[in-house]
């Protein structure tokens, strides 16, 4: 399946869910309200796509590029983020509940009202990049029952995030920047 034959099923209303889309390049066009539940879609790239209220739960993206990407409201309940890169994503209202995240960029992306619920952190070897938040805005995220692990925050915005359960011990992060967050049972 490539770009054309993608755009012609979205068109006609079907769904894409357990599709392998591996290496398929689905950058530069709208696909809101696209299924893509247990797709394997790695190697996919998205950048600047529209995914608008997308389903990419179970979804296999390690190593998709989403980067630029609209992801607002989007669903990626246990979905492989390993190595993806979602810099400068617009991912407001996500739901990322249960996703994997291990090398994963969120360099600069808006996570603005998304929820961040268990997510299952993989330490990357010594040669890996961390999870990377820096500079990403978690204003009002909901992000709870976790410890961050093999994570960079620095400079992360937290203002009026909702943060439960959260042990931060394992992160790597400036205090000041949970100041204007709202917690509840953290450790630091």
């Amino acid at each position: 399946m490539n770009k054309s034959d993608v755009l012609k099923c979205y068109e006609a209303g079907d769904f894409f869910k357990n599709a392998d889309l591996v290496g398929i390049d689905l950058s530069h066009i709208k696909l809101a309200k696209a299924d893509f539940s247990e797709a394997n879609l790695q190697l996919a790239k998205f950048n600047d796509t529209d995914l608008s209220e997308s389903n990419f739960n179970y979804a296999d993206l390690s190593n998709a590029d989403l980067s630029g990407a609209i992801l607002r409201n989007a669903f990626l309940v246990g979905a492989n983020l390993t190595n993806a890169n979602l810099g400068q994503t617009d991912l407001r209202g996500a739901f990322l509940g249960g996703s994997t995240l291990c090398s994963t960029n969120f360099r600069d992306a808006d996570l603005k009202d998304a929820i961040i619920g268990s997510p299952n952190w993989i330490v990357p070897d010594a040669f890996s990049p961390y999870t990377d938040f820096e500079g990403a805005n978690l204003e009002g995220t909901i992000f709870g029952e976790t410890t961050p692990k093999g994570v960079s925050m620095l400079g992360a915005k937290f203002t009026s995030a909702y943060l439960y359960e959260v042990n931060f011990s394992e992160s790597v992060y400036y205090p000041q920047q949970l100041e204007e967050a709202i917690t509840n049972k953290i450790v630091r």
